[in-house]
């Protein structure tokens, strides 16, 4: 209840910013913000006074770091709803969920079919909501909240689950403050780049900080194409590959050690798979649909970014492309960025594992009596972290075919279910057919639209730690 409190606190603070920026476009959402903020300001001081303050907490551990996450960001995604409703901004709580869900997941799916008549202020408190979710609230904590004591480590692990780059700092919390030490640094720099463009501040903030969070959301219903910049759409791309590296990775590369940087095997991969992706959809384009060749390779490396990075931004709808171009992006929305960045999906590293892991048993077919390690950068991997890989992997698949059936049943048509099921649990954003990147998730069901929020929420917790929570064998002593 204690971290729980202090998680929701620390998103009410946000919602008074977010109240203040709808004040000073003289809007009267201000009122319904500054309500949503008032609500969970006092849930969040009430769930933290009703535990003893003046004992220091030592009683987090693997199991109650589980919990407190999962509680976290259901709860954050649930208070986050209010400034849409209350404000009716949306016709329903199912919809003003949907989308709070989304932003603080940072999977950009949108129910909103107007959003340049939104209020100035929900807009940033959309945009803040991904923001804060690119690096992850129990992150956020963790740099700012010493209270959590010497079991924070619990609480990091349980919301960066998965392969990543070993700590470059003892302390978790040393490693929290310069993780978003740098996460602030780059925010800076994409929204003072994007204002020399054509947007104006305010519009630079809010994509800005989509942008580093590979959230998505954008202030404009047409997305990135509303300014038709080239200068624009080069910014934003340098910076979504940016906020899909692995952080520690950019925090060796401000150090200096460039060797470490570039000699990373996962980022080698990540920008060939770019590469390699953006060049077949630009030859197609020009062969196939007869663009000229400098604006197929401008829309399809945009798209193919935006894309494999799981931010959802668009400058064109690449499901009119054909079915095609549109299994290629279905790949790159399961394939999706690097362990220990802001994107979600399956993981490069992951499936760079899992193809070694493939070639390796072909050898040790051949050689049985061999001893084959699957490696990564120079480093042998043990069978328990390969197991655990195997392990993901197939769940994530089974999470797919399970919510494509789902989904399906629920009404949503055959495709269109197949894309929201992966763009969901890669928190992607915009799927295929009608939930393209311009359409919208506002006419499912109300059921697909909460089976949705689930998928997005497991997914950015790296699936293991929200369905653990299923297990008799947890709540066991």
């Amino acid at each position: 209840m204690r971290v729980v409190g202090c998680i929701i606190v620390l998103e009410s603070l946000f919602m008074f910013l977010s109240a203040a920026v709808s004040a000073y476009f003289r809007e009267q959402a201000a009122s319904s913000i500054l309500w949503s903020a008032s609500i969970a300001l006092a849930c969040g001081l009430t769930a933290f006074l009703l535990t003893d303050f003046r004992k220091k907490v030592r009683i987090i551990g693997k199991k109650e770091g589980y919990l407190s996450v999962t509680l976290s960001w259901i709860l954050f995604a649930f208070f986050g709803a209010f400034p849409f409703y209350i404000g009716r901004i949306v016709p329903s709580f199912t919809d003003a969920f949907f989308e709070s869900a989304s932003g603080i997941t940072t999977t950009g799916a949108t129910i909103m079919t107007h959003i340049d008549s939104v209020p100035h202020g929900i807009l940033f408190w959309r945009s803040v909501s991904q923001w804060l979710g690119g690096m992850g609230i129990i992150v956020f904590s963790l740099a700012l909240l010493p209270l959590l004591g010497g079991e924070a480590a619990q609480l990091f692990d349980a919301e960066s689950s998965g392969l990543t780059h070993d700590k470059f700092q003892p302390r978790v919390s040393q490693m929290a403050k310069r993780l978003w030490g740098i996460y602030l640094l780059i925010t800076f720099l994409v929204i003072f780049f994007l204002w020399l463009g054509p947007m104006g501040l305010f519009d630079a903030v809010c994509h800005g900080i989509t942008t580093v969070s590979t959230g998505g959301f954008s202030t404009k219903q047409s997305s990135i194409l509303y300014w038709n910049s080239l200068y624009s759409e080069m910014v934003i791309i340098l910076f979504m590959i940016v906020g899909a590296i692995n952080f520690p990775l950019l925090y060796f590369l401000l150090k200096g050690k460039f060797k470490k940087f570039f000699g990373d095997e996962e980022l080698r991969w990540f920008l060939s798979i770019i590469a390699v992706t953006t060049l077949i959809v630009c030859i197609g384009l020009t062969f196939d649909k007869g663009y000229d060749f400098l604006s197929s390779l401008r829309h399809s490396c945009f798209q193919v970014v935006s894309t494999i990075t799981t931010t959802g931004f668009s400058t064109w709808d690449f499901s009119t492309w054909g079915p095609f171009y549109q299994i290629i992006f279905l790949l790159l929305m399961i394939v999706c960025g690097c362990a220990g960045s802001t994107s979600g999906g399956l993981k490069i590293v992951r499936a760079v594992v899992l193809v070694k892991n493939t070639v390796s048993e072909f050898e040790r077919l051949i050689h049985p009596r061999a001893i084959i390690p699957v490696r990564l950068n120079g480093a042998a991997l043990s069978f328990g972290v390969v197991q655990r890989l195997l392990a993901f992997a197939f769940l994530y698949a089974c999470i797919i075919l399970v919510s494509w059936g789902i989904l399906t049943l629920s009404g949503v048509p055959l495709i269109e279910a197949l894309g929201a099921a992966t763009s969901a649990i890669g928190n992607v954003g915009p799927g295929l057919g009608k939930l393209s990147p311009y359409g919208s998730f506002e006419g499912i069901s109300i059921f697909a639209k909460w089976y949705l929020s689930f998928l997005m929420i497991i997914g950015r917790l790296e699936i293991f730690t929200v369905l653990i929570l299923f297990s008799p064998e947890f709540w066991k002593k």
